[in-house]
């Protein structure tokens, strides 16, 4: 008959080659999965410094189109005035500030400034004043005409006046 063992130290358990290969796997695969970590960590920080670049990038882009935005050159305003002047020639502003003239006020001079806006001078001399006044109310309301700027006049009986005003172009 064998004697129990009461001693304190205990036994080794016995290992098994089955939880050895298992725990090869398990190693193998926990290196596997630290070494998939830290590729996508890099890759993680890689995308984020291309994603600054891109950032900076798409800013200093934004700020030269701003630059050169701001400041016209002569070719875009000469466009800018060719484009103008297609859409509003001279005989139509004429003709619109024909309707809007009382039969005592007759038009003495017209220049037009094509800028980035169809800018307006406008010299006009009326019999009475009332009709000068006239004239002044109908191009303040007209919806093709807009900043209307009465002028200097000289009122003597009639009225010679002039007028500033800007011409409203079509919007597409």
């Amino acid at each position: 008959m064998s004697r129990p063992d009461f001693s304190t130290r205990g036994r080794a358990p016995e290992a098994r080659t089955g939880d050895l290969v298992f725990l090869g796997v398990s190693v193998l695969a926990l290196v596997l999965a630290i070494a998939s970590a830290a590729g996508a960590w890099s890759d993680l920080r890689r995308a984020g410094a291309d994603l600054q670049k891109a950032r900076n990038e798409a800013e200093a882009v934004s700020l030269q189109v701003r630059t050169h935005e701001a400041r016209k050159g002569p070719d875009a305003v000469l466009s800018a005035q060719a484009l103008l002047t297609a859409e509003v020639p001279p005989p139509r502003v004429l003709a619109d500030l024909e309707t809007l003239l009382p039969p005592d006020v007759r038009l003495l001079a017209l220049t037009l400034d094509y800028g980035e806006r169809l800018d307006l001078g406008v010299q006009v001399s009326a019999r009475r004043a009332a009709a000068y006044d006239l004239f002044v109310q109908r191009l303040q309301e007209s919806p093709l005409f807009t900043d209307v700027r009465p002028g200097e006049e000289v009122r003597d009986g009639g009225v010679r006046a002039q007028i500033q005003a800007a011409y409203r172009t079509p919007r597409p």
